[in-house]
């Protein structure tokens, strides 16, 4: 009686500390279904701490219960739920420490795509740190690679579309910043360049190819611009860019080297202060 007393107290003052809303009847029951049942109702009416305390009293006081794979999945559910960057954090450590316990369970595929989405979600605009975008390449990458039979493969590869697009825009938009702004060519060319060898699947590719073509000119490499010039015409026949291109190549062929195309607004190479490039065309908003 006096074990159960103190279990009581020690609960109640649990879940005062954490702001809970958890019945402490319920979390000193014996029942690791009737506190899983309970646990399921305060995520469906979003209590997300009072749901905490019920699958963490599983997780700690049965650890043999049938509930306890479910309880960590609920658990990882609650915070990403939940939302924010913090929340998120913790959904990934729940998610992976099931991985570590239940590598072969059914759902271990759903918690392999679970922790790609909680970095989807703390992805930012191409402009910014694309970290949490490589996080979530490489994690539903390995949902591939690990549950070929999946029924998250289709979901996954969707995101992996979204996030190479994001990728590629990202490094676009360093590359054409190098090139307009620092007037640096050589940064801006080993950016482009990287696009098509990591990124040849982004589509705006044809404005690469010309943007690296450009460069490559204005470098004095017209014999390394023409082939790029050349396949962005060949390849995108309708691009907004075939034009500029076919002009760019016939300036650069009647120029020799080095080359400076006359009709394109890139920075020139003289002392003459350059008219500022166009800003580049944005990209398509990728599905959430």
């Amino acid at each position: 009686m006096k074990s159960r007393l103190l279990l009581l107290a020690l609960l109640a003052g649990w879940g005062c500390a954490h702001g809970g809303e958890a019945d402490i009847a319920t979390l000193a029951s014996n029942s690791d279904q009737v506190i899983w049942e309970a646990g399921q109702k305060a995520l469906e009416k979003h209590q997300y701490e009072a749901a905490r305390q019920h699958f963490k009293r599983i997780i700690d006081g049965f650890p043999q219960s049938e509930y306890g794979p479910a309880a960590r999945l609920a658990l990882g559910d609650s915070y990403f739920q939940e939302a924010g960057t913090a929340s998120y954090i913790l959904a990934v450590a729940a998610y992976r420490e099931f991985l570590t316990i239940y590598p072969s369970h059914p759902r271990s595929d759903y918690a392999q795509f679970q922790i790609g989405e909680c970095y989807v979600k703390q992805r930012n605009s191409p402009d910014r740190d694309q970290t949490p975008t490589h996080n979530a390449l490489e994690e539903y990458q390995r949902l591939l690679e690990l549950y070929p039979s999946s029924s998250y493969l289709e979901r996954a590869r969707t995101r992996i579309k979204e996030c190479r697009q994001s990728l590629g825009r990202a490094e676009f938009l360093a590359g054409f910043f190098y090139q307009r702004t620092r007037q640096s060519c050589h940064a801006a060319i080993a950016r482009y360049q990287a696009i098509l060898n990591e990124y040849p699947d982004y589509d705006q590719l044809d404005e690469v190819l010309y943007r690296l073509g450009e460069c490559l000119g204005l470098s004095g490499r017209p014999a390394e611009a023409l082939p790029h010039l050349g396949r962005l015409i060949e390849e995108f026949p309708k691009s907004d860019r075939a034009d500029d291109a076919r002009q760019l190549m016939e300036d650069l062929k009647s120029r020799g080297a080095p080359a400076v195309p006359s009709p394109s607004p890139s920075p020139a190479a003289s002392p003459t202060p350059p008219s500022p490039i166009p800003t580049p065309p944005p990209a398509p908003t990728p599905p959430s």
